[in-house]
């Protein structure tokens, strides 16, 4: 029996981003409902769902909501014409705890997003398999399950979700091994994991993996081979190449070592970091390594996000310590550090040989590192303009005091300019922060830069409608991300 549905004004509504299966709603989908309402046409009622102890605004209280589960396009569409009230049903008939039941939720509205309407696509899909995955390491919801709910077949899930499993599944002695290849002590790893500073250093000394290129001979991929000794796909490569000169390390990743100034990569390597706001490609950070520093220097990484960095410097052979405002649970090599460079605090002891700081750029991704962030902790994507440019300047500055005259700064950011919806000739230079910027703040804190290097986003993710209105508005989008090598400037005789 169907629940009866109820009118429900449209402001007591709350859209729940972390709920919504999809990256962004369709303002396409939205103009066509609205248009659809202009001829009379009735629409099946959205689906709704009350809950408690959900977060309020600030993160710091928990009160009431009803949260959209499937109608967002709707609701947003019977508001541009002034429509106050729409018919909802509730999912369950009974307030839920938020808490305790966000996978439930997800996959609810997800599921309800596959089924009719502006359908969910095969990427929005995979993202909310992966969300459900990482934040679920008992596995309750096994692959089939997930499967079911989101319409596609449960090998592709399982393609989706296999290195979430893996890493979860990895076992002490491979995250010792990591640890101990990154350069961390034995009494920290000791300390970190539970265990006897004895225990560690006999895990250290005695584990092998002697047999990987028997398993390659026999045939076996490098997925099987991680699945098979329990460990994280990243080091199971690390194994693979241990030895191996940096341009072999190259050619076995099967990437192209690029000689110039401009490294232009479409896609990230899905085998090094996980998922992640702003995720850069490991080829990236690669050439860098190869570059700017040799095997055996200590990198560090200030805000290292999904761990890209930490693991390509596993693979080829450079310690690092890394560290991010919200660091997850299975990588115990990212310690967390909330960076407030105005109180001087620098939370590594030995002075690094190449810092990578690739930051957030500006406020691009501002929504996504809202959720990692909190009010007395908050990202600098939050900023304005100028705090925004006061919190680089004195970062350099502060790697500028904690750095070896030799150390080098690697600093990988994008132009930002307010061109979204505006044509080039009207943009507000105001809200811009460009490659100068950059140069000027590194300058004044006494870094110079030795070299630019391009590493330009991809434009697939622009559509030929998007490009195609661009075009008809003169707007000027940008694609350019800039990597500033910088060594500190040598100081008068």
């Amino acid at each position: 029996m169907k629940p009866d549905s109820i009118k429900i004004n449209i402001k007591d509504l709350t859209w729940d981003p972390s709920i919504y299966p999809r990256t962004t709603k369709s303002q396409q989908t939205i103009n066509a409902y609205a248009e659809a309402l202009d001829i009379g046409a009735q629409f099946p009622p959205i689906k709704i769902q009350r809950v408690f102890n959900y977060p309020d605004t600030d993160g710091n209280k928990t009160t009431q909501a009803t949260i959209t589960l499937d109608g967002n396009h709707r609701c947003e569409a019977f508001q541009e014409k002034g429509i106050q009230e729409i018919s909802a049903i509730e999912w369950k008939d009974h307030p839920l705890d938020y808490e305790k039941n966000k996978i439930p939720l997800l996959l609810e509205s997800a599921q309800s997003n596959t089924i009719h309407g502006d359908r969910l696509t095969p990427n929005d899909k995979k993202r909310v398999a992966r969300d459900i995955a990482s934040t679920d390491p008992e596995c309750r919801y096994t692959e089939s399950a997930l499967a079911e709910k989101l319409g596609v077949s449960q090998q592709t899930v399982n393609a989706w979700i296999t290195d979430i499993r893996a890493r979860q599944k990895t076992n002490r002695d491979s995250i010792i091994i990591r640890l101990s290849r990154l350069g961390w002590t034995q009494e920290k790893i000791a300390e970190t994991t539970k265990m006897t500073q004895g225990r560690v250093a006999q895990i250290i000394n005695n584990t092998s993996f002697g047999k990987i290129n028997n398993l390659l001979a026999q045939g076996r991929d490098m997925k099987y081979i991680a699945s098979h000794y329990n460990m994280e796909l990243a080091l199971a490569w690390a194994l693979r190449l241990e030895g191996k000169t940096d341009q072999e390390k190259f050619k076995e990743l099967e990437w192209g070592l690029r000689t110039w100034d401009q490294w232009n990569f479409n896609e990230c390597d899905e085998r090094f970091g996980d998922d992640w706001p702003g995720r850069i490609p490991a080829q990236l950070v690669a050439h860098t390594l190869f570059y700017f520093t040799k095997p055996g220097d200590l990198v560090l990484d200030p805000m290292a996000g999904g761990g890209v960095v930490p693991d390509v410097c596993l693979a080829f052979e450079r310690k690092c310590h890394a560290f991010d405002l919200a660091p997850s649970d299975s990588r115990p090599e990212i310690e967390y550090h909330h960076w407030n460079p105005q109180k001087g605090t620098w939370p590594l002891v030995k002075k690094p040989d190449l810092i990578f700081f690739d930051p957030p750029y500006y406020t691009k991704k501002a929504k996504d590192y809202k959720e990692k962030a909190g009010k007395a902790t908050p990202s600098i994507s939050s900023f304005t303009k100028k705090e925004y440019e006061t919190f680089f300047k004195d970062f350099f500055n502060l790697a500028h005091e904690n750095s070896r005259p030799s150390t080098i700064l690697a600093f990988l950011n994008a132009d930002w300019r307010d061109f979204e919806s505006t044509p080039a000739t009207e943009e507000n230079t105001d809200k811009a922060i460009t490659t100068y910027d950059y140069n000027r703040l590194l300058s004044a804190a006494g870094w110079k830069i030795t070299h630019r290097i391009e590493c330009p986003l991809s434009s697939e993710r622009m559509t030929g409608n998007m490009v195609k209105k661009m075009q008809d508005r003169r707007i000027l989008g940008t694609t350019t991300r800039t990597l500033h090598i910088a060594k500190k400037k040598k100081e008068a005789p």
